[in-house]
This record gives structure tokens, C-alpha cells and sequence, in this order.
């Protein structure tokens, strides 16, 4: 199914509950980090933060959290190398994610002195909403409520979290031709690169090599690359403009399993 797009990787719905909406001024004060390990495993990070500085009346009356309930959760900097840990190489779910939660995460790095975490993909749920253009207003608690979700304890960054992926599987369900290629093509839909609806368009139609995810598929002019910079040529080409990539694409810390590229890498590798 659909699902497959996600085959392989950490996949985990992310959500921050803040004290203000401007990310340069305001600051975490909740985190949650919901979702499945590569091996099916449950993850379940959350934590209160302190912000250090006075949490407004009016977020509190959104989130419910309040300065009390914070005083001794400790600063962002003392959180940040658990939720790095998590997030690097995952793929992080999350509603409006890119214009706020990200970007608050940005700035929490930037004041601790520390690199934001580097996940494999951002799949934003509030983008995807508007690129399959589905009626009606796009907040997290409407579309919830479209697709039967269960929202409790909104406002509060593991139940957002949470609902977030289960808002993404039910999407997928409803338009599975969406997400019928590769993370990649997922990500370039979203971010505007391709402008069509379908994704892999032609690639996704060709059998794809066992073991490979779809990556690599058998087309009449040989075995062809499915995803990032040389998507639609075959090995052969790409064996004549760009070893180096070549070398890449059958070396371990490429998306190909070392099963499948010790089948082929003889063959293309000079």
C-alpha cells in the first residue's frame, strides 16, 4: 500500500506547544516526539520545558501549561540532544510544522549553540492538506474531525503529535495516488519542484528491482534510478556522465540495500 513510502525509516509526528507565535522572541515550552522506530518499535519523547521567561495568559489558556508546571523541567539546552538523537534520519510528521514548529526549533538551536537536528524528510500535513485541496478550512482539529480522529487533549504536544500521523495515514488512504513514489517525489510535490498530482509519474509504472523500495526499477533501456538527482536515467547513462554518483549509489550509506547493490555494482562500477 501507500504505507510503503515509509518502509525503512523512523517515522515520528512532531509538535511543539510554545509561549508566543513569534519564534525569534518567544520559546518552547513542551515538545512531544510520537511515532514507530525503524524496527515497529513504539517512541514516545515528550517533555515540559522551561522557557525562562513568563508564559503568557493567553498561551496558557490555549495549552494549559503554566509557569509552576514548568520550573523544573530544565532549559532547552538540556533537551536537545535527546530530540536530536531522534530525529536525525527520520522522518518528522507535523502540522504547519515547516512556518512554526521548525522554525522555533531553528531559533531554541541557535540560542543553545548547537546544530539543528538533520531529519531525512519534513512531511508537512498542512501543506499536504492544501496540494490535495481538500474542502473546507485546514487546522489540525477540523481535519481531525473530517477523517473521524479522535482528538483529545488538543493543544498538548503528544496528543497534536499523535494525531498528526493518524491524520497523515488517513490522507494517504483517501488519495493513495499521491503517495505512490518515493519520499523524494513526496517532498518535491510538496515543495513545489513538480506541480502534478501524481507522483513519480511513468517511473512508478515500472517494475520495481526486489529489495530495493522502489528505487531502482527494470525499464526496455535497462535498470533505472527512481529517486534524487539523476531520477529517470538508467544505470548506463548515469555510468558515463557521473561515476561518482555511482560509486555513492552502491556504497552503504546510500538507500540501496548492500543486498541489492552487491547484485549490480559489478556490473556498472569500473
Amino acid at each position: 500500500m501507500s504505507g510503503d513510502i515509509f518502509a525503512g525509516f523512523r517515522v515520528l509526528g512532531f509538535d511543539l506547544e510554545t509561549t508566543g507565535f513569534n519564534a525569534r522572541t518567544e520559546r518552547i515550552v513542551e515538545y512531544a516526539l510520537v511515532g514507530s522506530d525503524i524496527d515497529g518499535g513504539h517512541i514516545n519523547l515528550q517533555s515540559l520545558v522551561n522557557p525562562e521567561k513568563r508564559i503568557p495568559f493567553e498561551a496558557s489558556n490555549v495549552h494549559g501549561i503554566k509557569d509552576r508546571d514548568v520550573k523544573l523541567s530544565g532549559a532547552f539546552s538540556q533537551h536537545i540532544k535527546k530530540i536530536a538523537e531522534m530525529m536525525e534520519g527520520a522522518i518528522i510528521v507535523g502540522h504547519n510544522v515547516i512556518k512554526f514548529d521548525w522554525k522555533f526549533l531553528e531559533m531554541e538551536c541557535m540560542r543553545a549553540g548547537v546544530e539543528t537536528p538533520r531529519p531525512r524528510a519534513i512531511i508537512d500535513t498542512y501543506v499536504i492538506a492544501k496540494k490535495l485541496k481538500i474542502p473546507g478550512r485546514h487546522t489540525l482539529g477540523i481535519l481531525c474531525k473530517k477523517y473521524s480522529i479522535n482528538l483529545e487533549n488538543a493543544h498538548r504536544a503528544d496528543a497534536d503529535a499523535g494525531a498528526t500521523l493518524f491524520l497523515l495515514w488517513e490522507m494517504m488512504k483517501a488519495y493513495p495516488r499521491f503517495f505512490r513514489g518515493s519520499i523524494d517525489d513526496l517532498q518535491d510535490s510538496l515543495s513545489g519542484i513538480r506541480s502534478d498530482d501524481s507522483l513519480g509519474p511513468g517511473l512508478i509504472d515500472l517494475e520495481p528491482i526486489e529489495g530495493s523500495g522502489g528505487n531502482l526499477r527494470i525499464s526496455d533501456i535497462g535498470i533505472i534510478v527512481a529517486f534524487g538527482k539523476h531520477k529517470g536515467r538508467s544505470l548506463e547513462e548515469i555510468k558515463k556522465k557521473d561515476q561518482r554518483y555511482l560509486h555513492w549509489l552502491f556504497s552503504p550509506s546510500s538507500p540501496i540495500p548492500q543486498s541489492v547493490s552487491e547484485k549490480y555494482k559489478y556490473e556498472f562500477l569500473d
